[in-house]
């Protein structure tokens, strides 16, 4: 995965909500030695504080690694629960 996973996520969240909603992809520092990375990808109010609803979550080794793929488990989400939205070319 890509840091345009994030890319993706947010575009797909623009295409279907407009700018009544946004895409926001958190990280954070874990104590576990495996994988001490964890993410969320978000669906939040346009002013970016109301977490509306958590879409990917993921845990990694790396930091960008677990925000890739909570990006890339959110956008997924969009593509399930939105399938008439054509996000192909995102």
């Amino acid at each position: 995965m890509s840091n345009g996973s994030c890319m993706r996520f947010n575009n797909a969240t623009q295409r279907i909500f407009g700018e009544t909603i946004r895409a926001n992809v958190l990280v954070w520092e874990t104590n576990d030695r495996e994988k001490p990375w964890s993410a969320e990808a978000r669906l939040v109010g346009n002013n970016g504080n109301d977490l509306l609803l958590a879409v990917g979550q993921a845990s990694a080794r790396k930091k960008q690694e677990a925000k890739d793929m909570a990006a890339q488990f959110g956008f997924e989400w969009l593509r399930a629960e939105y399938p008439s939205v054509n996000l192909s070319n995102i």
